[in-house]
């Protein structure tokens, strides 16, 4: 089958490169270039964009299942093959995609941007609580709620020492980041998800301050350092978290926040990145809002 791709995240290379399947999944397919610790990830056209992907422009049908694990993959003048299937890609021609997170330049002490973010966040613990979540967001910070498992009590601390340490500028210990890291069960786990959302949170809220792009820095060499701990597909999105690149879904729900967009886009948008994967989207989110109201915010008592 020969396919042609319609976008192509930054971080995927432009040279010529040789790989092999790393895991399989109906729409989506991960690889490995050879020599390197970090995965490329094709997609069906339905999926959002992402800083490792290749989006196809693929039939409704398609599924990447009949690819093998192992089987290598070759890249050439722009073209992909696979060499056990019949798999081509055309990689020439396709758009480059990445985002620009601090760009955004998120304020929530502005009234209107507050507004937005209180809706997605109470979206997001609508349906935390609809699809009987261990994680909700609103009861991460409550210690004495009967409910809570043992997976939110510890992902509860967690954020609370990693929010304080961010507000005080001061990173003393990797505590926080320890815990979290491959904490939960899933492809990615949910201390991976929150840590993602959490960084693009942080990025939105640079506004050119020295200070805190510093303490990005600092936290991104302790995720960096620490993802070992974590497997191969959660670790490749921490790799690009912390240099401010996440999928296009995330992002755009950012920018929509950020931008103080009418009341039914912003809800559109966050089930889009909240509907990802069994938890992982809405995880993703409740670190991206804690990440928004990481330095600003009053929301938490912490």
């Amino acid at each position: 089958m020969y396919l042609r791709a319609i976008s192509i995240g930054d971080a995927v290379p432009n040279e010529n490169f040789a790989a092999s399947v790393h895991s399989v999944f109906t729409s989506a397919m991960n690889f490995r270039l050879n020599g390197a610790d970090r995965l490329l990830t094709l997609i069906s056209s339905g999926e959002g964009d992402l800083p490792q992907g290749i989006r196809l422009d693929a039939p409704a049908d398609f599924s990447f299942e009949k690819i093998q694990i192992g089987e290598p993959a070759v890249c050439r003048d722009g073209i992909l093959r696979f060499e056990k299937t019949s798999l081509t890609v055309q990689l020439s021609g396709a758009r480059r995609w990445k985002c620009d997170l601090p760009a955004l330049k998120f304020d929530i002490t502005n009234p209107a941007i507050s507004t937005a973010w209180r809706t997605v966040w109470e979206a997001l613990n609508e349906r935390q609580r609809n699809k009987g979540s261990e994680i909700v967001a609103e009861s991460l910070f409550r210690f004495d709620e009967p409910t809570r498992t043992g997976i939110s009590r510890r992902v509860g601390e967690a954020l609370r020492d990693l929010l304080s340490a961010t507000r005080k500028y001061e990173l003393t210990e990797d505590y926080a980041i320890n815990s979290l890291i491959g904490l939960g069960p899933g492809l990615t786990p949910s201390g991976d998800d929150l840590l993602v959302g959490y960084m693009a949170g942080l990025w939105c809220t640079v506004r050119d301050r020295s200070d805190r792009a510093r303490f990005i820095s600092s936290l991104g060499e302790i995720i960096s350092g620490l993802s070992h701990k974590t497997n191969d597909i959660s670790r490749t999105y921490l790799y690009h978290a912390v240099r401010g690149q996440v999928s296009s879904r995330l992002a755009d729900l950012a920018e929509a926040i950020s931008r103080a967009k009418d009341h039914k886009y912003l809800l559109e948008l966050a089930e889009a990145a909240m509907k990802i994967g069994h938890t992982s989207g809405m995880e993703t989110v409740t670190g991206l809002l804690l990440g928004f109201a990481a330095w600003e915010g009053h929301f938490f008592s912490i």
